[in-house]
């Protein structure tokens, strides 16, 4: 019963996806608009040329095009503020189900990649923590994610996609969240900026040797991409969504921030020395 019930959960989900593909195909969108956006918020990759494949991996952006907890954090931030205004009343519980229902049913539709698990047990572990006013340390979180993961797929230890989103989150724990609260106390923007790169840079020097051990190259600007390309990735999810609720002013938007974040690309991934392959 419970695999009968985890199957149809599976299938709707996925039905649900190729809906909205299927919706956003008569959309009248150019072929790499529309590629980006389903795998930007859908996780979907077939759509995608080998030229925009290429252009993000030499920017050293691949990850943006594969989902992972950045994607679910983007998702997640629309809801923080309900959640931290309703942490302490007594509407938490129905806040909490209604987050939980939200991040666990896109992880169905995207087709559960383990690095988006991982990503929304975090959440949830870190949530349930939150409301039941307990401390929440992050390594602990972490590991119980992570062991999760693997009780209930020991194969996942060899998945690429998990083991660089650990070691992200891991660099992102250990070295950027320290310091970024250095930082606490200078003005809104170049707090922003500073917070952003120390997180990139320590996302980047974390998942280093598995990029190295697994593709042979190393790309030297990723950090100095992702100040850019996620604020704009960010807009590119939150306007894709009002296409997928049929809003059809949300395209020309996205179009010209697709623009914008391949321009960005462009520019990083031509840089000297950008992308050096050692195969």
């Amino acid at each position: 019963v419970e695999c009968s019930l985890g199957e149809s959960l599976f299938s709707f989900w996925e039905k649900v996806s190729d809906t909205l593909q299927v919706r956003l195909s008569g959309m009248g969108l150019d072929k790499n608009t529309f590629g980006q956006i389903v795998a930007l918020t859908l996780g979907d990759r077939q759509f995608l040329s080998p030229e925009i494949k290429q252009l993000y991996r030499e920017a050293g952006a691949s990850h943006l095009l594969a989902l992972s907890g950045m994607h679910l954090g983007i998702l997640y931030g629309a809801f923080r503020l309900i959640m931290r205004n309703l942490a302490y009343t007594r509407w938490k519980w129905c806040a909490f189900a209604a987050i939980m229902f939200v991040l666990w049913s896109y992880a169905l539709m995207t087709g559960c990649p383990k690095s988006l698990i991982r990503a929304a047990l975090m959440t949830s572990v870190a949530l349930l923590l939150q409301i039941c006013g307990e401390r929440r340390d992050s390594i602990d979180i972490l590991n119980v994610s992570a062991a999760i993961v693997l009780l209930a797929d020991p194969a996942s230890i060899v998945d690429i996609g998990f083991q660089l989103s650990c070691a992200a989150m891991l660099g992102i724990i250990i070295l950027g969240i320290p310091f970024s609260e250095k930082w606490q106390n200078l003005p809104l923007i170049p707090r922003a900026i500073l917070s952003s790169l120390a997180i990139s840079i320590s996302a980047q020097l974390a998942t280093t040797p598995l990029t190295l051990l697994y593709f042979n190259s190393i790309t030297t600007y990723g950090a100095l991409t992702s100040l850019a390309a996620i604020p704009l990735t960010t807009l590119i999810i939150y306007f894709s969504i009002g296409i997928y609720a049929g809003m059809p002013w949300c395209i020309p938007i996205v179009e010209i921030l697709i623009r914008y974040q391949n321009m960005v690309m462009e520019f990083t991934g031509n840089l000297p020395g950008a992308y050096i392959d050692l195969g």
